[in-house]
C-alpha cells in the first residue's frame, strides 16, 4: 500500500503539473452491432464543485453505475476504498474531475496493471463555448458526435460515453467538438477532464 507520505507526494506533484496539459455497471453486448461489451466500472467519480460534474454523476446513476462525490481531493476515496478494492484485483472506474484527481489515480493505476483507456479534456472558450478534445476508442468517439450540439447538457453526454467504453483493445482515434452554450456562465471556469481507468487486457 503507498503510504499517506507517498500519496501526498503524487498530490502535491498533480498540483504542480500545469493544468493546460491535456455494485458493477455492465449492459449487454449488442447481438446486432456486435460490438464487445462496455467494460464493466466499479465506480464513476465525480466533483461535487462543479455543476457539469453533478450533471455528468445524476446520469451516470441513471445508468446504474455506482457513483462516489469528491470535492476536489481524492485522498479519502483511495485511502477507503479504492486501494483495498484494487489490492483484490484491478477493476475499472470512471470520471469527471478537475485535472489534479485524475493526474494521481493514473499514476495509482500503473501499479495495479491500469491504464487510462479514454479521456476527453473540456476547456471553455473565451467566448462562453466550450471545446470537447477526445482520445479513446473510435466506437465511443462515433457516439460523441452530438456533443457539438449539447451545450449546456454535455454532462449527461459524457456520462452515456464513458459508459459505453468497450473491453479489451480496440481501434483508438482522437476527434474534437465545439459546443455552443445557451449564454456565457461562470460555471465550472476550471477545465474539466472525462476519463476512464481500465485493467489492461494481453489480446
Amino acid at each position: 500500500m503507498a503510504s499517506r507520505r507517498e500519496f501526498l507526494q503524487v498530490g502535491f506533484a498533480a498540483l504542480a503539473f500545469p493544468i493546460s496539459a491535456r455494485a458493477a455497471f455492465s449492459p449487454a453486448v449488442s447481438a446486432q452491432t456486435g460490438e464487445a461489451a462496455p467494460t464493466p466500472l466499479y465506480k464513476v467519480v465525480f466533483d461535487e464543485r462543479f455543476p457539469a460534474s453533478v450533471q455528468f454523476a445524476e446520469q451516470a446513476r441513471k445508468l446504474g453505475a455506482s457513483v462516489d462525490g469528491i470535492k476536489g481531493d481524492i485522498t479519502s476515496l483511495w485511502f477507503h476504498d479504492l486501494h483495498y478494492r484494487w489490492k483484490k484485483g484491478p477493476v475499472a472506474i470512471a470520471g469527471l474531475t478537475a485535472h489534479g484527481p485524475i493526474f494521481c489515480l493514473e499514476r495509482l493505476a500503473w501499479d495495479h496493471r491500469m491504464r487510462v483507456v479514454f479521456r476527453a479534456d473540456h476547456k471553455r472558450l473565451p467566448d462562453g463555448s466550450i471545446e470537447h478534445t477526445l482520445s479513446g476508442p473510435e466506437s465511443v468517439l462515433r457516439r460523441a458526435a452530438d456533443l457539438g450540439a449539447d451545450g449546456p447538457n454535455w454532462g449527461s453526454r459524457i456520462a452515456n460515453l464513458v459508459t459505453q467504453v468497450p473491453q479489451g483493445r480496440s481501434a483508438s482515434g482522437k476527434a474534437a467538438f465545439v459546443a455552443p452554450l445557451a449564454k456565457p456562465t461562470g460555471d465550472d471556469p476550471e477545465p474539466l477532464v472525462s476519463w476512464v481507468i481500465a485493467p489492461i487486457r494481453s489480446e
